[in-house]
This record gives structure tokens, C-alpha cells and sequence, in this order.
């Protein structure tokens, strides 16, 4: 596969991943709800998706030897989703969505003690610099005591960053829709039970709630979860998680379009850190030339 394609496409996978937390602020609909649905119906149209491209048989029983696995990547990406949309409560959406991309370390780390796969000089340089911006970033509203919000955020990307070490063993034996779609009905099954328990009520939302339900699963969800999880394939799982990192920078332009959030000084200057750290991480990729 050529490495500028796949690339390509994980750019497309950050930048439909940016709109979804400005959809969610639009939904009326308790967090635990949202992402119950979101779930749901990337599930059924991943599903639809793998069974309009006549997918072999053969794919179901790798994903029935793998149940553990499948499991755990369906239980996690539902605690990163609980915990990442009931974050946008409580803090800022670039605040919020940068907390979350902090799970670069945590791949990072999981990645060197699960996978073996190591980084030269300039990937690590890379992953520094956009760190560093991410900071930069979030400092201003760290002063703003907008603790829980962040700290929920950044909960949910050690959950997602668990979710692509899984999704990095497994990819390579099943296609993306197939695994997608019972990875996300494994999440749903998990968000259900979550709102039996708090007592949430799944009906009766405005039709507008049940639009963006939709746009939830279609854009970020099938357009993004679905390109970063094909890429997951192809290039390391670091490479893919410092890449994300790219949608903390759509996310805060598409807040100060639609709410007014504006972007400060500091915002500027990270997101300018962060793109710079996402292309030294990418070229050392490219130029390695490894393939895991």
C-alpha cells in the first residue's frame, strides 16, 4: 500500500473526527445517550458496509478465536466515548479534544511494552513537539480550574489509546468495516447498560438530536474512526495516534465558527507546534520505510 495514500487517508480520518464535538454540543441529549447511539449506528452501517463488499466468512471466525480481544476494544472504546462526551460539559471543546489526544503517550508506552515497536530520534522528536503544543494549548484553560472536564478528557484517551493497541493486533487479519461493526455493538451493548444504570431514558429526543445521532456515526464515526482504523494496518500505531493529535486544531477552529470560542495566542502557537510535531512523526515514518 503507498505510504502517501494511506496517509491521505488519515488526514481525511482526523479532519471528519474534528466535527464531532461540535456535533455533540448541539445534541440536547445526555452524554451517555449520544454515545450509545453514535455506537449503534456506526455499527449497523459498518455492518451494511462489510456485507455490501462481500466480505469472506472466513474474517467472522478469526473474530469469534479473538473474542477477548474484540471484547476489550468494544469495552474501551465505550469508556472513551462515555468519558470524552460527558468531558464537553465541563470544559472547552479544544481543551477537551487536546486532553484526549494525549493518548499518544500512552500508545506510546503500550506500544514499546505490548508490540515491541520503537521510534527513531526524529518520530520521538516529533511526538515531543506536538506534546508540547498540546500544552501549550491546554495551559490557558488549565487556569481557568476547568479540572474535571480535562481530567475526564484525558481518562478517555488512555481508554481510546487501549482501543488502538487492540485494534493494531487484529487489523491485519480482519477488514475494517467487519471489525468496526462488532467492536461498536459490543460498545453499545456496554453504553446500554450504562444508561440502565444511570436511568437515562433512550426516547423522546427532538428530531434534530436524532439527526445528529446519525451525522455522529456517518461522518466521525464511519469517515473517521473507520480511516484511522484501516491506517492502523498499514503504519505504526504511534504514527496514527500523533496524527490525531491534528484534530485538536480542526476541532478549535470549527468552535470558534460555530460558538464563538475563540482561539488566543497560545491556541495559535500549539496548534502550530502540533502540526509540525504530526509531519516530523509522519516523514520519519515515510523515510523508515517499516512496516509492523
Amino acid at each position: 500500500m503507498a505510504r502517501g495514500l494511506v496517509y491521505l487517508v488519515v488526514f481525511w480520518g482526523v479532519f471528519c473526527m474534528s466535527t464531532a464535538s461540535i456535533m455533540i454540543r448541539m445534541c440536547t441529549a445526555p452524554a451517555l445517550v449520544i454515545a450509545f447511539y453514535r455506537v449503534l449506528i456506526t455499527s449497523l452501517l459498518a455492518l451494511v458496509l462489510s456485507r455490501a463488499f462481500k466480505k469472506q466468512d472466513y474474517e467472522w471466525g478469526i473474530i469469534k478465536d479473538n473474542y477477548i480481544y474484540v471484547a476489550g476494544a468494544g469495552l474501551f472504546l465505550a469508556l472513551h466515548f462515555a468519558f470524552w462526551i460527558t468531558s464537553l460539559s465541563y470544559t472547552s471543546v479544544s481543551s477537551s479534544v487536546l486532553f484526549t489526544n494525549l493518548q499518544v503517550i500512552f500508545v506510546m508506552i503500550f506500544s514499546f511494552l505490548f508490540l515491541h515497536e520503537k521510534l527513531g530520534l526524529l518520530g520521538i522528536s516529533g511526538i515531543i513537539i506536538a506534546l508540547c503544543g498540546s500544552a501549550f494549548i491546554a495551559g490557558g484553560d488549565l487556569k481557568e480550574g476547568k479540572l474535571l472536564g480535562d481530567m475526564l478528557s484525558l481518562l478517555s484517551g488512555f481508554f481510546i489509546a487501549l482501543y488502538f493497541i487492540i485494534s493494531r493486533r487484529l487489523r491485519d487479519r480482519v477488514d475494517t468495516f467487519t471489525y468496526m461493526g462488532v467492536v461498536c455493538a459490543v460498545a453499545a451493548v456496554v453504553l446500554l447498560g450504562g444508561n440502565f444504570i444511570t436511568g437515562h431514558i433512550l426516547t423522546g429526543y427532538p428530531t434534530r438530536d436524532w439527526l445528529l445521532f446519525f451525522l455522529l456515526a456517518l461522518i466521525p464515526g464511519i469517515g473517521g474512526h473507520a480511516s484511522i482504523t484501516w491506517a492502523l494496518k498499514y503504519i505504526k500505531a504511534p504514527i496514527v495516534a500523533v496524527s490525531v493529535l491534528g484534530e485538536s486544531v480542526g476541532a478549535s477552529i470549527l468552535a470558534y465558527l460555530f460558538f464563538n470560542e475563540s482561539l488566543m495566542w497560545y491556541q495559535w502557537i500549539g496548534g502550530t507546534l502540533i502540526i509540525i510535531g504530526i509531519y516530523m512523526a509522519a516523514w520519519h515514518e515515510y523515510k523508515s520505510g517499516d512496516q509492523s
